[in-house]
């Protein structure tokens, strides 16, 4: 049975540790989102107002009315500010008095301090505008002082219609200046709106832009001992996929649930602003949405984790029959391989139907609570509006508060999935940058090319991959400068590791390697790799040209990187490709020959011309013609430099200076070609068998 990969880790809950160092990631980026903080007040405080707006263009221009007041104002009344004086009557608009608490309001009616019939306040311009207008407003009860006429409501409509149009056109003024600052309002709403996402979003894609450099630069540090156990599918799916998981934390989750937690407790604040009695209601009505909430959460982690479980199954089930689909063939299990893919396919879907109808039965459930606490608003509020408790105005912005409160509920529990992929993805990122495997850069002796010998001395040197298994046991030899050292063994014998050693791909774990008589960990790591560089047996070019791969970047002239050419035999294939220098290699130079690409890595060699290389010998698999090329370009390359060549080709090192033979990871043999040939050992033997398969 396949097993959930270990690297697929699912996040059962909320973790405030990663949401801590998802912040510290954002932290050099504070401006913006301080800046977007300010876009998301302005969006808030619009959203806000477009109920405000709309109570008071009802309450104080559509239902506008004024009612009696006593001279001077009973002190209940004497921090009101919308109060007119007709003819001696002082008169205030009504709505002011829903400031008041009930018993006060109930007092100052029942005292005779505050009429009870409503009256309609005119400008006397405005009764002027029509003709014939001031005759008819004098034929009923009315007040008139030097520039306000007062008439009451139930007078006005005895007036015919052309005469109550006419006086409502101060009234049409106001209505339409409220409309401009409704329409302000929604621009500022759209500007605010559009800041706050925009600069979140730009904000996770400068945290992304970091993160990916970080993670490119922490992974190209590692030992080749950790990233050789580290599928490369797995490392370019945390610099790529789980990156991007992050950077939808800040575009879809933290962008969003700002948004929507601001604007909910926004509303609870205009709500109690506006009437408190009907706004602690409405919170009694929304504790069962605060329940349905919590419990759809703990069921849409449980599934999602379900999901998650069964999408890595099945990848894993995928990967690894497809790897094998040889075998699979070969032996005619197609029919159990698709049976036992359809039962994993088939707990993915029942997985996916299970998370599709826990937000199925939310969303409906949440539109049917908010329903219900419209119309129980609606009851309450009709009921208070009789009793005079609340005005017109307040109810239908609170069906508007109602609507906005209700719309981030649904938004914050469907952002719960996206929120739980971010983490798993930023876990799985985070656990990549704390694993710290490099080899140490501490060297402080600058070691500059043109100064170095290259005298090579392995003193006493033990390495093994794995604990228990050495691969190296006490090897100790040198190499003077400008000789030519081979070595040869069985497989296994550390070869490879000899040469790994030398360029610090690894450190020993005990003796020391010496470079011109220093340990070459005093060394700076890039001073050491420029003057001691390696050619590996799996030679790696990149999708790029020719030219490119040979220079690796450094700023050479043509001249010399054909003369490189021209030195290893490899200059007249390529001024017969079509574009010579400049052609384009496959991925690792799938369109060259083997032996081809090891020639062209010889002249990498060449144009950045370090004093030592080490060679593991490629020659086990190609031609006899292709076999003497490379061995002249070995000869150009290994002149009057110091190299240690990992030979496969016993015939290719007849003329070291020296050979060492290595078994078990101990130097068993040394001398030159003929002396090994007299002493019937080890070398010999593989000679003799290497020459009777020839």
């Amino acid at each position: 049975m396949i097993e959930l990969p270990a690297d697929e880790k699912i996040i059962a809950s909320y973790d405030h540790r990663l949401i801590k160092r998802i912040a510290g990631l954002a932290r050099p980026f504070w401006r913006h989102l301080a800046v977007a903080g300010f876009f998301l007040v302005i969006a808030t405080v619009g959203e806000m107002l477009v109920p405000v707006l709309i109570q008071q263009t009802v309450d104080r221009v559509i239902l506008e009315s004024w009612v009696t007041a006593t001279s001077p104002l009973p002190a209940q009344l004497q921090g009101l500010s919308e109060t007119e004086t007709i003819n001696g009557q002082v008169f205030i608009r009504e709505q002011e008095l829903d400031r008041l608490p009930r018993a006060a309001r109930q007092e100052l009616r029942e005292s005779g301090a505050v009429g009870t019939e409503g009256y309609s306040v005119f400008r006397d311009e405005t009764v002027q505008l029509q003709t014939g207008l001031e005759e008819k407003l004098r034929d009923l009860p009315h007040l008139r002082g030097d520039s306000l006429w007062a008439v009451p409501d139930s007078a006005i409509s005895q007036l015919d219609q052309e005469a109550r149009q006419a006086l409502r056109v101060e009234s049409l003024s106001t209505l339409r200046r409220y409309v401009m600052y409704f329409l302000a309002v929604l621009i500022l709403v759209l500007a605010g709106s559009f800041g706050q996402v925009y600069l979140t979003a730009y904000t996770g894609q400068l945290v992304m832009h970091a993160l990916r450099i970080r993670l490119f630069r922490h992974t190209v540090e590692q030992n080749l001992g950790y990233l050789g156990t580290q599928p490369v599918g797995k490392l370019v799916t945390r610099v790529t996929n789980d990156v991007e998981t992050i950077n939808e934390l800040f575009t879809s989750v933290l962008s969003e649930l700002a948004r929507n937690v601001s604007l909910m407790i926004a509303v609870v604040i205009t709500m109690f602003t506006l009437n408190a009695r009907l706004a602690g209601f409405v919170l009694v009505t929304m504790l069962p949405v605060i329940v349905l909430t919590n419990v759809i959460r703990r069921q849409a982690r449980r599934v999602y984790r379900q999901v998650r479980e069964a999408v890595s199954r099945v990848n894993a089930y995928l990967s690894e029959y497809i790897s094998g689909i040889s075998l699979v063939q070969l032996f005619v299990q197609q029919e159990r391989s698709r049976r036992e893919f359809e039962e994993r396919n088939g707990s993915l879907l029942a997985a996916q139907i299970r998370e599709m109808y826990v937000f199925a039965v939310f969303r409906p459930l949440v539109d049917f609570l908010a329903s219900i606490s419209t119309a129980a608003v609606i009851l309450l509020g009709a009921w208070l509006l009789e009793l005079d408790l609340v005005s017109l105005g307040v109810l239908i912005a609170f069906t508007n508060l109602i609507r906005r409160f209700y719309m981030p509920v649904m938004s914050i529990s469907e952002q719960f999935t996206v929120l739980q992929s971010a983490m798993a993805g930023s876990e799985r990122v985070f656990d990549l940058l704390d694993q710290e495997d490099k080899i140490s850069d501490s060297g402080t002796t600058p070691l500059l090319t043109g100064t170095v010998r290259g005298r090579i001395q392995f003193d006493r040197v033990h390495f093994a991959y794995k604990e228990d298994e050495p691969v190296l046991q006490g090897l100790s030899f040198d190499a003077e400068p400008g000789q030519f050292i081979a070595i040869v063994g069985y497989t296994g014998a550390g070869k490879t590791t000899i040469i790994n050693l030398l360029t610090r791909l690894w450190d020993p774990e005990g003796g020391a390697i010496r470079l011109d008589g220093s340990d070459i960990r005093q060394y700076p790591l890039a001073d050491l790799r420029r003057a001691v560089q390696q050619i590996q047996q799996d030679v790696f070019l990149f999708d790029d040209t020719i030219r490119n791969n040979i220079t690796l970047g450094t700023a050479v002239t043509d001249e010399i990187v054909w003369n490189a050419c021209q030195a290893v035999q490899i200059a007249d294939f390529i001024r017969g490709l079509p574009d010579g220098l400049d052609t384009q290699l496959e991925e690792r130079g799938g369109n060259l020959s083997s032996g081809q690409r090891q020639l062209i890595s010889f002249a990498r060699v060449l144009v950045h011309d370090p004093p030592v290389i080490v060679l593991d010998e490629a020659t086990s698999s190609i031609d006899s013609e292709t076999e003497r090329l490379l061995q002249r370009a070995l000869e150009t390359v290994t002149g009057g430099r110091t190299s240690l060549v990992v030979a496969h080709r016993l015939s290719t090192i007849r003329h070291a200076h020296r050979i060492l033979v290595l078994s078990g990871g101990v130097l068993v043999e040394t001398g030159t070609h003929d002396e090994l040939l007299k002493q019937h050992g080890l070398y010999a033997t593989l000679y003799h068998l290497q020459f009777e398969n020839q």
